[in-house]
């Protein structure tokens, strides 16, 4: 099991909520006050005696061959331990997973892709590690490091997605071609719908390169057991229990031999560190060789250079079929996504979009096409929305862009088209299911907020319009925007599955992977549980202990919740997808009856009667006729002194799509299935300043639903921060790149985070319209503001701009005040 860090008990919140349902209150984290006084302990903090120290020497080329590693002079350092090279790792080690190891190309020949935690042969981006260093100190593995020689001979390499797809550099020779997945993907009868369409509109629009960047930067402390030929690592990666098997399959082992433990605290991570795993083997391998603990922590350049942690970089064509009275009749999605150099795990972020690919709006016939490209950049990983927010982006650009071709007000023009309460559960033409929600009355409440604006507040017409005399331009522009929640497992295999076959396939091979949480009855009659999940800061622990606290009729300071290790955990999905608030409300609550059963058996025997005549209620089990009652730590004794601890439980929560032959088309063909659908209208106030180009978002309104809110404070923190990293990508974030693949953000100077002062006044209303498909109507709702935000403030700049006529001004994510000036001037001139 984890090094232990159970949550703690909060007396202000005990003594106030005593005997009061916990569930919906917003209950202080129970995390926050070990972080908040110091008292965490995050992978940074973890340094076993007699730990050396990893430094990795990485390419300063974009695409060049390694003629010859000279580590002579390195090795000859009095403090250097070890010296790793790719050759090195070839004679022992295998190569890491890929998201697509064999390509076909379209003449039938089949080449395969393989990533080695160091780069042998050939360099592929800018930082990619060629060798490792191991000494007694970070500092002096650094300085040793500067001392190994690599010899390159450079080479042209390709930075631009589209200029990929031609082929003219390829930047892996195995499989001839950078296009290493395509899919067109047709829904009802989208010919028809844009040859009878009145209307077809078309745009195109541009997705930057954008990242997490989490505070606590990646870290591994991995140690090599001789005695039983096995590992225990330390690190700060996400899914530990799913994705463990890039760990343990690179270095060879079984899973029971390489034990992957993530700390209680994490400082951040948003899905990029799901890719870390080059430096929990690399850090296993020096171990093994030296027989001592190996520790690696990943520094800021290193983060924002080469951390394998940058996510989508999309091209998009987009169409959109309109008839004369502003019904949408078809979409046609087409978009190039720049992959970078390898197509690491996990590779599907083109395809989440399906589960949202209409958003809000009733379009029956779409489709969908992608080329998934290499080129000599930092490759993609996860990141908060896992590629639903370039998609959302572009569709609301392409309605924006079809109302005002139609001379439709773009809201009337989104409201006509939006799909009703009575026509919910909503099945897309994708296949997944929207499970609950009211639209159109979102909206209507969104524009009521905004119009009190326009009586003497920001969007006050006088106040407008002595505001263009200053050259600056307001504007708003309601939508309404999905965000899918509680990601399916299975139909993440689809890029590597026999897509003809898929059209056949039996609804009884689909394996989907449940929530699983542990609980047991202490000595003292508190309860324990345990979490199969590692946490980068969602609040799982405050989550488990105020419902367990409501199911057992207890309070949250009775519950502790720890975690588990990938060797005592079952492998499950684990943080993702905005999953963990329905699937951990569901095993809650399963694992609550689980302990209420054993409880109520273990005193039954005790009296001798059956289960029947007993009953738990308020924190003991009591006879049915009031003659007696058992504590929870008369409970505990009695059951210590069994054979078999009756009050240690388990359970596991399906998903919830299982349940529901609805989502039988979506699973038997590996589309997204998400069961939840968040929902939410937004309406930035912003502000463009036509002389700087320079954007200010004045005021953020947001309305937003996510079903039952388990914990408001939790649920407001999520769509806050959310909103705030949209801000940044929306106007500020993008990993930029020269045409030789030279990075040019690798400094917190050049990759502009948001601050206090870009991240607007949030206006926050919330409605609830639980999901019918959950066990406690709950939806997911950690990828909401990123999701949705950058949609809003592009749309809003296009409307405060209409007046000027500007064709599309916000067609490029970020809206940079440079791109904003272009636009300006090319409409001037």
């Amino acid at each position: 099991m984890s090094r232990s860090q159970p949550t703690e008990t909060d007396a202000d919140v005990t003594a106030e909520t005593e005997r009061e349902s916990f569930t919906g209150q917003g209950l202080p984290r129970v995390e926050d006050h070990r972080i908040l006084t110091g008292r965490a302990e995050y992978i940074h903090d973890i340094t076993p005696e007699n730990c050396l120290h990893m430094a990795l020497v990485r390419s300063m080329h974009a695409h060049a061959d390694v003629v010859e590693i000279d580590t002579s002079e390195a090795e000859a350092h009095p403090e250097c331990e070890l010296v790793l090279t790719g050759e090195d790792l070839r004679a022992e080690y295998n190569p890491m997973p890929t998201g697509i190891e064999t390509v076909t190309t379209d003449d039938g020949t089949e080449g395969t892709i393989e990533e080695w935690s160091l780069a042998a042969d050939t360099v592929r981006f800018v930082g990619e590690p060629v060798a490792a260093v191991i000494a007694t100190n970070r500092y002096v593995a650094e300085d040793i490091a500067d001392l190994v020689d690599v010899t390159y001979d450079p080479k042209d390499a390709v930075a631009d997605g589209l200029a990929a797809r031609e082929d003219e550099v390829v930047v892996h020779e195995s499989v001839g071609t950078n296009v290493v997945d395509h899919e067109r993907l047709e829904f009802g009868d989208p010919e028809a719908a844009f040859e009878e369409a009145d209307h077809v509109v078309e745009g195109e629009f541009s997705w930057g390169r954008i990242s997490g960047v989490p505070l606590e930067t990646a870290g591994v402390v991995a140690q090599y057991d001789d005695d039983t030929d096995s590992f225990d690592i330390d690190c700060n990666i996400q899914l530990h229990t799913l994705v463990d098997d890039t760990i343990y399959e690179t270095l060879g082992y079984d899973a029971d031999d390489v034990r992957v433990n993530v700390p209680a605290d994490v400082g951040g991570s948003y899905g990029t560190k799901i890719a870390i795993h080059r430096y929990c083997c690399l850090a296993a391998m020096a171990s093994k060789a030296l027989d001592r603990p190996v520790k690696f922590e990943e520094d800021r350049i290193e983060n924002l250079q080469g951390g394998d942690m940058h996510c989508s970089d999309r091209e998009y064509r987009m169409r959109l079929a309109v008839d004369d009275d502003g019904t949408m009749c078809g979409l046609d999605v087409w978009f190039v996504d720049d992959f970078g150099a390898f197509p690491r795990y996990p590779i599907n972020q083109v395809l989440k979009p399906l589960s949202v690919l209409t958003n809000s709006y009733v379009i029956e016939d779409a489709v969908y096409e992608y080329d998934l490209v290499l080129t000599n950049k930092t490759s993609q990983t996860a990141y908060r929305g896992f590629g639903v927010d370039p998609h959302i982006y572009a569709l609301e650009m392409i309605v924006d862009q079809a109302a005002r071709e139609l001379g439709m007000d773009p809201t009337e023009f989104r409201r006509q088209n939006l799909i009703e309460p009575d026509q919910q559960p909503y099945t897309l033409p994708s296949k997944n299911l929207y499970d609950s929600g009211d639209y159109p009355a979102t909206l209507d409440r969104i524009e009521e907020i905004i119009e009190d604006e326009r009586d003497g507040g920001l969007l006050d017409p006088e106040v407008v319009a002595a505001k263009r005399e200053e050259g600056k331009y307001r504007g708003v522009q309601p939508s309404v925007i999905i965000e899918p929640g509680v990601s399916g497992s299975d139909w993440t295999d689809r890029q590597r599955s026999d897509r003809e076959a898929l059209a056949d396939r039996p609804r009884d091979d689909v394996d989907e992977l449940p929530e699983h949480l542990r609980a047991q009855l202490r000595e003292d009659g508190t309860v324990r549980a345990y979490l199969a999940t590692d946490s980068s800061g969602q609040g799982h622990q405050t989550l488990v202990s105020q419902l367990l606290a409501d199911e057992l009729e207890l309070l949250p300071s009775d519950i502790e919740v720890d975690y588990l290790d990938s060797v005592d955990a079952p492998t499950e999905y684990g943080s993702a997808a905005s999953r963990m608030a329905v699937m951990l409300s569901g095993a809650t609550v399963g694992v609550a009856e689980a302990l209420i059963e054993a409880l109520e058996a273990v005193a039954a025997d005790h009296w001798e009667v059956s289960t029947d005549e007993v009953a738990y209620r308020d924190g003991q089990v009591e006879r049915a006729d009031g003659s007696d009652t058992l504590s929870l730590t008369e409970l505990a004794a009695i059951d210590a002194e069994g054979e078999k601890r009756r009050t240690h439980v388990s359970y596991n929560y399906d998903h919830p799509a299982t349940d529901f032959e609805e989502f039988d088309d979506a699973f038997s063909q590996k589309l997204p299935v998400y069961p939840t659908a968040a929902f939410g209208a937004n309406a930035p106030i912003v502000e463009v300043d036509v002389n700087t180009g320079e954007v200010d978002i004045l005021k953020f309104y947001t309305v937003r639903d996510c079903g039952t809110m388990l914990n408001p404070m939790i649920v407001e923190g999520q769509a806050h921060g959310g909103i705030a990293q949209g801000v940044g990508a929306a106007l500020l974030e993008e990993f930029g790149y020269e045409e030789n693949g030279q990075p040019q953000a690798i400094t917190l100077f050049d990759y502009l985070l948001p601050s206090i002062e870009n991240v607007p006044e949030i206006e926050m209303e919330h409605t609830v319209t639980p999901s019918p498909f959950t066990v406690t109507g709950a939806k997911g709702v950690g990828e909401g503001g990123m999701i949705d935000a950058p949609a809003s403030i592009a749309t809003s700049i296009n409307a405060a701009l209409e007046p000027l006529e500007v064709d599309a001004p916000a067609d490029q994510i970020p809206v940079s005040p440079a791109h904003l000036r272009s636009k300006l001037r090319e409409e001037r001139q």
